[in-house]
C-alpha cells in the first residue's frame, strides 16, 4: 500500500532536489568564494531538513548529496595544484544543546559495551578557520594542503610557508601528517577592517573568511603581510609514533614545536562538559582568535576503529556548537535615535532572529558615513553579530543576494524628532541635533540622570519619563524633585495607581543623598564615564570647586587628560549647564565628598584584572593611563606574561603586542576600545 500519491512524491523530490541545490550553492559560496550569504546555523538547518528528509525517503538520496559530502566539490577550478589526501580530512558532527551530546555519549557506550567502564574524552577549543593539512618529512615542511572535498585539496605549500607560527622544520626529524585550522588573529582582523575601510575597499565580514580567503591568494606576499596564524589538534596515524590517546598526541604535537590551543582537557561525564562549556562561553571573549564552539573525542585511539565512522564524520567526537555569534536576516528599515548629547545614530531595523541566546530585531549602524562605507541598504541580507557579546550590530551587506528592489540610506535632513537642523563638528562623524530643547535630547539626559549608575531612581522607566515629558510635568532634570506637586495626577496614569507613585516619590527625595561620585555621574558630562565621575569627585571634594577649576589645573589630576580636561570645563562653562547643578543644589542634591568614608568603589569587567600598555597613546599620558587602571580596580603590570588579562595597543606598537598574540590568551584592546569601555 502506498504511503503517498504520486503527487506527494513529486513534491517530496522536488524538496530534496531543492535543498541539494540551494546547500550546494551555499558550499561553493563559503569554500570557494570565501563570501558565505548565510550564517553556519542557517546552513547546519538546510543540512539537517535534507538528512532528515533523505532517512524518511532514503529512495531519494544519492552518492553526491551533500549530507554524504565533506566541504564543497565546487573547488575544482580553482588555480592551485590538487593534491589527494592520504587519508580523507572528515568534518565533524555539529549539537546545538546538551542533549545531543548525551545521546552522543549513549551511542559510544553502546558501541563499546564491556569496554565502556574506563571511557574519558578530550574537551578541546574548536576553531573557526580554514582546515589545513601539513605533511612533514624527516622533520622538514614539504607540503600544505586545504580540505576541500575531503578526497582532495589544494597545494597552499607556498602561502603556509609565510605563516610566521608555522615551524617550517620540527624539533624531531620525523615523518608525519598533522592537521588544524588557518585563522585570521582578531587583532590583526579588525587592524585590515580598519584599513581597508580607510580605503574605501570591502571589508571582510568575520575572521573565518578572511583566513580562507588570504590563504588561497596567488600572491604569497599577502599572506606574510596579513599575519595569519595557525592551530593544530590532529596527528594522523598517531598510534604508529607510539602514541595511545589524543591527549598524548596534543602533549607530542607541542613537544616538536607545533602550535596548538592549549586546551586538552580530561572530562569523564556531562556534568563537568556543562561545566566547561558555561567557563568557555565566556572565557573564549579574551581569546585572540574566533572559536565556535568546543570539540568532545573520546580519548582512547585503540577505541576509534570499534566506534567508527559515517561517511563525512568520526563517530568518536563532535562539536559543541556555541549560540550564534553572527548570524543573518533582512534589514527592513531604519530608524533615527537622538542621544542625550544630540548625537543622532542610525538603527536597523531588522526581521527577527536568534543571536547568541536571545531574540533580536534592532541593531546598531553607528553612523552614515559607516552605512556608505559598508554599502549597507534598506532590503538587503546582512550579517549582524553581538559587539563584546551585548550589543547587536550590522557587519556587512550580503550584495551577491540584491535584487534590485533595495533602496539607499540617507541621512535625515532634520532633527527626526524636533525637526530643527543638524550640525557636524569639524572632524567629527557624528551629526547632531543643536536644539537644547529637542524633546529626544531632554528625556534621554533624564533617563540618564536617574539611572542606576547615577541617581539610581527605581520606578523611573524610560516609558514613564517619556509619559511625564508629553504631559508638561517635567522639562529638565530639576523638574523630577518638584513631581510631588504633581501626585494626583500621576495616580490616574494609566499602570501607576497611588502606591507606585508613592515609592516614586520616595525613591526620588533619598536620591538626593546619593554620592557625590554618583551625582557628577548623573549629570551626563561628556566621557565623564563611572570611573572618572569617582575619580574628580575625590580630588575636587565638592562640585563648586570643580566647577572653578581651571583647564590647566584639570589636567594636573592624575588620569585625566586633554579630552575630559576639555569636557568639564566646557561644561561649567555653559550657562544652562550651571543653572541645573545650581537648582539641584537648592532641592537638596548632594554634591559634597564625604571625606569621613571611602568613595565607592566601582566594580567592573576590570576589577582585579593585569594590565599593560604598549605603543605610542594618543589620548593618555603614560601616569595618566596608569592612575585610571587603578581607579577601576585593575593592576599595571610591567611586562608580557600569562598573568596579563588586557593589553592596550597604541601606535607602533613592537614585541610587546606580539608575545601577546602568541599567548594566545590575552584581550587586546585598541585605544579607542579602552576609552569605550571605560566611559560605561
Amino acid at each position: 500500500m502506498k504511503l503517498f500519491n504520486d503527487d506527494s512524491n513529486d513534491k517530496i523530490k522536488e524538496k530534496v532536489e531543492a535543498l541539494k541545490s540551494e546547500i550546494e550553492r551555499h558550499n561553493k559560496a563559503y569554500y570557494v568564494d570565501d563570501k558565505p550569504l548565510i550564517s553556519d546555523v542557517e546552513y547546519d538547518k538546510l543540512l539537517k531538513e535534507l538528512q532528515d528528509l533523505e532517512n524518511r525517503y532514503p529512495e531519494y538520496r544519492d552518492l553526491n548529496s551533500p549530507t554524504l559530502q565533506v566541504g564543497s566539490n565546487n573547488f575544482k577550478d580553482t588555480k592551485f595544484k590538487k593534491v589527494k589526501h592520504r587519508k580523507p580530512m572528515l568534518s565533524l558532527s555539529n549539537s546545538y544543546n546538551i542533549g545531543d551530546i548525551i545521546a552522543f555519549s549513549e551511542r559510544v557506550e553502546k558501541i563499546l559495551n564491556d569496554e565502556k567502564s574506563d571511557l574519558e574524552y578530550v574537551l578541546e577549543l574548536k576553531l573557526d578557520g580554514a582546515s589545513i593539512s601539513l605533511i612533514y618529512e624527516d622533520g622538514e615542511l614539504v607540503r600544505a594542503v586545504t580540505r576541500g572535498d575531503g578526497i582532495e585539496g589544494e597545494d597552499v605549500t607556498d602561502n603556509v610557508i609565510e605563516i610566521e607560527s608555522i615551524p617550517k622544520k620540527l624539533k624531531e626529524s620525523v615523518d608525519l601528517e598533522i592537521r588544524g585550522e588557518i585563522v585570521l588573529p582578531i587583532s590583526k582582523f579588525n587592524e585590515i577592517n580598519e584599513q581597508r575601510l580607510k580605503e574605501n575597499k570591502e571589508i571582510f565580514a568575520n575572521p573565518r573568511n578572511a583566513a580562507s580567503g588570504t590563504l588561497r591568494q596567488l600572491d604569497s606576499s599577502i599572506v606574510k603581510e596579513r599575519g595569519l596564524d595557525g592551530y593544530f589538534y590532529f596527528l594522523v596515524d598517531a598510534e604508529r609514533l607510539g602514541i595511545k590517546t589524543q591527549s598524548e598526541s596534543i602533549k607530542y604535537i607541542e613537544r616538536l614545536g607545533i602550535k596548538t590551543t592549549g586546551v586538552a582537557e580530561i572530562i569523564r561525564n556531562t556534568d563537568e562538559l556543562e561545566e566547561k562549556i558555561s567557563y568557555w562561553e565566556k572565557a573564549k571573549e579574551n581569546l585572540d582568535y574566533e572559536t565556535d564552539g568546543l570539540v568532545m573525542k573520546l580519548n582512547n585511539m585503540s577505541l576509534w576503529e570499534k566506534v567508527g565512522y559515517t561517511t563525512k564524520s568520526p563517530r568518536w567526537a563532535i562539536a559543541y556548537k556555541f549560540p550564534a555569534k553572527q548570524v543573518s536576516t533582512k534589514l527592513i528599515d531604519i530608524t533615527w535615535q537622538v542621544g542625550r548629547t544630540g548625537k543622532i545614530t542610525p538603527v536597523a531595523e531588522l526581521e527577527e532572529v536568534e543571536l547568541s541566546g536571545s531574540r533580536v530585531k534592532r541593531a546598531s549602524l553607528h553612523n552614515i558615513d559607516e552605512i556608505y562605507r559598508k554599502d549597507i541598504k534598506i532590503g538587503d541580507r546582512v550579517f549582524i553579530e553581538k559587539a563584546a557579546e551585548i550589543i547587536p550590530q550590522v557587519v556587512s551587506s550580503i550584495k551577491e543576494l540584491r535584487t534590485g528592489a533595495e533602496r539607499e540610506i540617507e541621512l535625515p535632513k532634520s532633527c527626526p524628532v524636533c525637526k530643527k537642523e543638524l550640525a557636524k563638528d569639524e572632524g567629527m562623524v557624528d551629526y547632531k541635533c543643536i536644539n537644547e530643547k529637542c524633546p529626544a535630547k531632554i528625556q534621554a539626559s533624564i533617563q540618564y540622570f536617574v539611572s542606576r549608575d547615577g541617581m539610581n531612581i527605581s520606578g523611573f522607566g524610560s516609558r514613564l519619563v517619556e509619559k511625564l515629558l508629553e504631559l508638561g510635568f517635567i522639562k529638565n532634570v530639576v523638574d523630577i524633585f518638584y513631581l510631588y506637586k504633581f501626585r494626583d495626577k500621576m495616580i490616574n496614569l494609566e499602570k501607576l495607581g497611588e502606591k507606585s507613585v508613592d515609592n516614586l516619590l520616595k525613591n526620588i527625595e533619598e536620591s538626593k543623598k546619593r554620592e557625590y561620585p554618583k551625582t557628577l555621574y548623573a549629570l551626563g558630562i561628556p566621557y565623564v564615564g563611572k570611573f572618572l565621575a569617582t575619580l574628580l569627585a575625590k580630588e575636587s571634594k565638592n562640585i563648586d570647586i570643580l566647577a572653578n577649576m581651571t583647564h590647566d589645573e584639570l589636567l594636573t589630576i592624575d588620569g585625566v587628560g586633554e579630552k575630559v580636561a576639555d569636557a568639564v570645563y566646557n561644561f561649567f562653562r555653559d550657562e544652562q549647564s550651571r543653572d541645573i547643578v545650581e537648582k539641584l543644589k537648592e532641592v537638596g542634591v548632594n554634591f559634597l565628598l564625604d571625606e569621613t568614608s571611602t568613595p565607592p568603589k566601582v566594580e567592573s569587567e576590570f576589577t582585579g584584572k593585569n594590565f599593560l600598555f604598549t605603543g605610542k597613546l594618543k589620548n593618555f599620558k603614560r601616569d595618566e593611563i596608569k592612575k585610571i587602571i587603578e581607579n577601576m580596580g585593575g593592576v599595571n603590570l610591567n611586562s608580557v606574561s600569562k598573568k596579563l588579562d588586557y593589553l592596550i595597543v597604541g601606535e607602533d606598537a613592537g614585541s610587546k603586542l606580539k608575545k601577546a598574540l602568541e599567548l594566545g590568551t590575552i584581550k587586546i584592546l585598541t585605544e579607542d576600545e579602552f576609552i569605550e569601555k571605560i566611559k560605561v
